[in-house]
């Protein structure tokens, strides 16, 4: 302001001037010195929060960059040459910010790549049924009469006991259009391989539980021991057959299957960090799955907030924001077949768990962000609905405090660290789930947006809490994080997913 006076002061008796000219030529310098002064004092008054929510907010390469990762990579199941080219994707990606930036490998237990699954059905208007095999079904040729069991209940296993062995069974699914229903049937599912492996099944053929022939792909009960061969059929040729065999008919079907199984290799994350200026010792990790299924494209789970992550970091560079801790970005691999990943990042930062403030994890595609799953740990509510506030105009916000099995905040939530799931409206995920319509148009971009705003705002809340707020985020025990469990009656997810006898046996989580 002293400027603005000074340059009147020399400037008035010319004001004065009989020449108008002058006069509108010496006002206008003036208004635009005032103009100038007032966006920067605009742009200074901004906070942290608001300038990186505004940045988040206006053009930036995010949906380029998701572009990229499903058009010119694609699906990228983890040891595939695809998902090796998205790892050198991500690095660069993440390295051209400035950030320190580097490749954390790990080892995954199995190799299995798909390939190609065939089948020929024989009897009463025999057709050519479309199928897919699911995770870890061994190369060879499958045949065997079709035996149906409805829905797979206990009781219709049961009343077909004397006939399942060493037969195929084929089980009808529910249709499913959300996330619930992704839910519901993978406990279906886990159900139905139990009493199979129980009744001496040969294989298990589901029926699509999608409309219209759509196909997709995901682990096992079992995860990378699959005992017995597993396939999703196209919702129409499923019905055909069971309809067949309602009326009496006999039917037998020959499924050949290729793909690629191996031992254990190596895989890798990419990671990247901001140094927290005040307490660099302490973490914030904020991550998204790299790997995907190769159906599809892998666009909304996760390739959408893969770009997110990477913009966030890219923003906050370059709005040279310093924040308190430590915040780290990590792109995680072998998502889809356990969260080998982030598993092995917790072994690998074992040491250093305890100063690990908050670990979250977004992986529900790209619906408007509705709230986080704060998985049992109360004290994390009131927290997150403050951090939120600079976003508010997005909200409302509704935390849930409900544990979440699935994603890469399951090995943080073992160890005992304070961990968030971000929670989605259900636009485009649950029908196209790890489908071969998992493609780059499924995506919405201007909620993604929204989202990496809302994700940025809430990482850097975290990171610049005060000390006081922070000291209530402590590491639980290994008997607090089973008592979450047990309140949370998690033990039948847990064991759909494969994880719970790892648990109970030491090899996974806090000791």
């Amino acid at each position: 302001m002293q400027l603005l006076k000074q340059l009147i002061l020399e400037n008035k008796t010319m004001i004065y001037m009989k020449n108008p000219f002058a006069n509108i030529k010496i006002i206008s310098r003036i208004c635009g010195f005032v103009l100038i002064m007032m966006l920067s004092l605009a742009v200074t008054s901004q906070s942290d929060y608001e300038l990186l929510r505004d940045a988040m907010l206006g053009e930036t390469p995010i949906a380029d960059d998701l572009k990229e990762l499903c058009e010119d990579i694609g699906g990228r199941i983890t040891g595939s040459k695809a998902n090796k080219a998205s790892v050198n994707w991500a690095f660069s990606k993440l390295n051209a910010t400035g950030l320190k930036t580097w490749k954390d490998g790990f080892e995954m237990p199995v190799l299995w790549l798909p390939q190609t699954t065939k089948s020929r059905l024989f009897g009463p208007g025999a057709k050519t049924p479309i199928l897919v095999s699911k995770y870890g079904t061994e190369r060879g040729i499958y045949s065997s009469k079709i035996v149906g069991v409805g829905t797979g209940t206990e009781e219709e296993f049961e009343s077909k006991s004397e006939v399942i062995k060493d037969r195929f069974v084929i089980v009808e699914t529910e249709l499913c259009l959300d996330i619930n229903g992704l839910f519901a049937e993978y406990a279906h599912a886990a159900k139905v391989e139990e009493l199979a492996y129980k009744h001496g099944a040969k294989g298990i053929i589901f029926m699509s539980s999608r409309p219209k022939g759509l196909l997709y792909r995901f682990i096992t009960s079992r995860g990378t021991s699959a005992i017995i061969p597993q396939f999703i059929m196209a919702r129409e040729d499923a019905r055909f057959i069971m309809d067949e065999i309602a009326r009496g008919q006999h039917m037998e079907i020959t499924i050949t299957v290729n793909s690629q199984k191996g031992g254990s290799f190596q895989s890798q994350n990419v990671i990247a960090e901001i140094p927290g200026t005040k307490y660099p010792d302490e973490v914030i990790v904020i991550g998204a799955h790299l790997d995907s299924w190769a159906m599809g494209q892998g666009a909304n789970d996760n390739g959408c907030n893969v770009s997110m992550m990477i913009d966030i970091a890219r923003q906050i560079k370059a709005l040279n924001i310093q924040p308190d801790r430590t915040i780290r970005f990590a792109l995680w691999n072998g998502e889809e077949q356990g969260y080998f990943g982030s598993w092995d990042y917790t072994k690998e930062n074992l040491e250093t768990l305890d100063n690990h403030i908050m670990a979250l994890s977004v992986d529900i595609g790209s619906g408007g962000i509705t709230g986080f799953f704060t998985n049992g740990r109360q004290e994390l509510m009131g927290i997150v609905d403050k951090v939120l506030e600079p976003v508010s105009e997005y909200g409302p916000f509704t935390q849930l405090n409900i544990p979440i099995v699935g994603t890469d905040n399951f090995d943080f939530m073992l160890q005992g660290v304070p961990n968030l799931v971000a929670n989605h409206k259900p636009f485009n995920y649950g029908l196209n789930y790890h489908a071969s319509t998992d493609t780059y148009d499924k995506v919405d971009i201007e909620s993604l947006k929204q989202n990496a705003a809302i994700v940025a705002v809430l990482t850097l809340g975290f990171a610049n809490l005060d000390p006081e707020e922070a000291a209530v985020l402590k590491r639980q025990t290994r008997e607090e994080v089973q008592d979450v469990f047990d309140k949370s009656n998690l033990e039948f997810t847990m064991r759909m997913f494969n994880v719970w006898e790892p648990w109970i046996n030491g090899e996974r989580g806090i000791k």
